[in-house]
C-alpha cells in the first residue's frame, strides 16, 4: 500500500514539474547604467524621486548588506495628506529594526560569490559576474570622456505578464543618507541636548539608540521586464545629484510674531535633484538595447537561456544566503 501510495506522488509530482516547465519561460538579463558627467541646461528640480511598487525585488542588497538575517525592505505608506504635507519618507524605501549595514559606495559589478543555476518555481536569481557578457561593452564605453559607470549587474528571471511581472530594484553610486533625505531635502541636524537623554537611572542615562537611517543612492528605482506576445522593458530610474533649490522655512522661534508668518519664507537651501529615466520599450531577446538620457544611459540584453528543469532541492541547513532575493513587504 505505502509502495504504491509512493508512487502516485512520485507520479504527480513529476507530472507537476512537467506542466510547471513547460509554464515558465525563462530568460537571462544584463544591465549597465552609466552616468553623463557633462553639463546640461535642463533642470529637475521639481521632479519626485522613483515610487518603487510594494511587490519589487531586492537583488542587490543581500550581496552589498553585511547582516542580511532577518531583513525584510518595505516602503513607507503615502496618504494624500502626506503628499500635500510634503513628508520626506513618503513612499521611500525603509528597513526593518534588524541589524544590517550599507557601504558607502555600492560596488560596480554586482554578482553572486559563484557562478548560480536557476530552478523551476524560483525568483529571479543574481548570477555571478563570470556569468556576464558585457565585459569587452563596459570597457569601450568607459573609454568615453564624461562617463562614469554606476552599477553593472546580470540576472535570470521566469518572463511573466505585465499584470504578474515583479520589478527588479536596481540601485548604485554613493549614498547620500549623511546628507539629504529621501525626497531630496537637507536632513536636520540634531539637537545635541536631545542625542543622549538623561535620566534618573545613572549611568543607563547614556544608554541610547540612534535613529536608523535609510540609505539614499546616487541611482535608485527600478526595471521591469514582462512578456506579451513580446518583451517589454520599463525603466523606472533617478539619478540623483546635489545642487541648490529655494524652499519654504519655517520661523526658528515661535512669538508673537511669528504666528502671523504662517506663510513662511524662500529660501535657498542645499537640495539632492532627481533626474528621472522613464522609458518603455517593445524589445527583441538577444539583441543589444540603449536607452539613452542627457545624463544616464542604459545598455540592457535579454537573452534566451537553457530552460530549468529542476526543482532545487530543499536544504534543511541553509540559512539566508548572499544571493537572496528580498522581496518588499511594505
Amino acid at each position: 500500500m505505502l509502495r504504491k501510495l509512493a508512487i502516485t506522488i512520485a507520479a504527480i509530482t513529476a507530472l507537476s514539474h512537467s506542466f510547471s516547465a513547460h509554464a515558465e519561460s525563462w530568460f537571462e538579463v544584463e544591465v549597465f547604467v552609466f552616468e553623463r558627467q557633462q553639463p546640461s541646461v535642463e533642470k529637475w528640480l521639481n521632479a519626485a524621486p522613483p515610487k518603487l511598487s510594494t511587490d519589487t525585488v531586492d537583488i542587490i542588497t543581500p550581496v552589498i548588506s553585511t547582516d542580511i538575517t532577518g531583513v525584510a525592505v518595505g516602503l513607507n505608506g503615502c496618504t494624500s495628506t502626506d503628499w500635500t504635507n510634503g513628508a520626506s519618507n513618503c513612499n521611500a524605501p525603509i528597513v526593518s529594526n534588524t541589524t544590517v549595514t550599507y557601504p558607502s559606495q555600492v560596488p560596480f559589478n554586482i554578482g553572486a560569490s559563484s557562478p548560480q543555476q536557476a530552478y523551476l518555481s524560483q525568483g529571479p536569481l543574481l548570477l555571478a559576474n563570470s556569468q556576464g557578457q558585457f565585459s569587452d561593452l563596459i570597457r569601450t564605453i568607459s573609454r568615453e570622456p564624461y562617463v562614469k559607470g554606476l552599477v553593472h549587474l546580470t540576472w535570470q528571471q521566469n518572463m511573466q505578464s505585465r499584470r504578474r511581472a515583479k520589478p527588479i530594484r536596481i540601485f548604485g553610486g554613493k549614498d547620500f543618507s549623511k546628507s539629504f533625505e529621501y525626497h531630496g531635502l537637507s536632513v536636520k541636524k540634531p539637537n545635541p541636548a536631545e542625542t543622549k537623554p538623561g535620566t534618573e537611572f545613572g549611568a543607563l542615562g547614556d544608554v541610547y539608540e540612534a535613529p536608523k537611517i535609510n540609505p539614499v543612492w546616487e541611482l535608485d528605482g527600478s526595471i521591469n521586464i514582462y512578456l506579451s506576445h513580446y518583451l517589454y522593458i520599463e525603466n523606472n530610474l533617478a539619478l540623483r545629484k546635489p545642487t541648490q533649490k529655494m524652499v519654504e522655512s519655517s520661523p526658528l522661534e515661535f512669538n508673537e510674531y511669528s504666528a502671523l508668518d504662517i506663510e513662511g519664507k524662500k529660501q535657498l537651501a542645499p537640495y539632492l535633484e532627481s533626474i528621472p529615466l522613464i522609458q518603455n520599450r517593445r524589445v527583441r531577446s538577444g539583441e543589444i538595447h540603449y536607452f539613452d538620457h542627457p545624463q544616464l544611459g542604459i545598455v540592457m540584453q535579454i537573452r534566451k537561456m537553457a530552460q530549468p528543469t529542476n526543482v532545487k532541492p530543499i536544504d534543511l541547513t541553509e540559512r539566508s544566503t548572499t544571493n537572496q532575493a528580498v522581496p518588499y513587504t511594505g
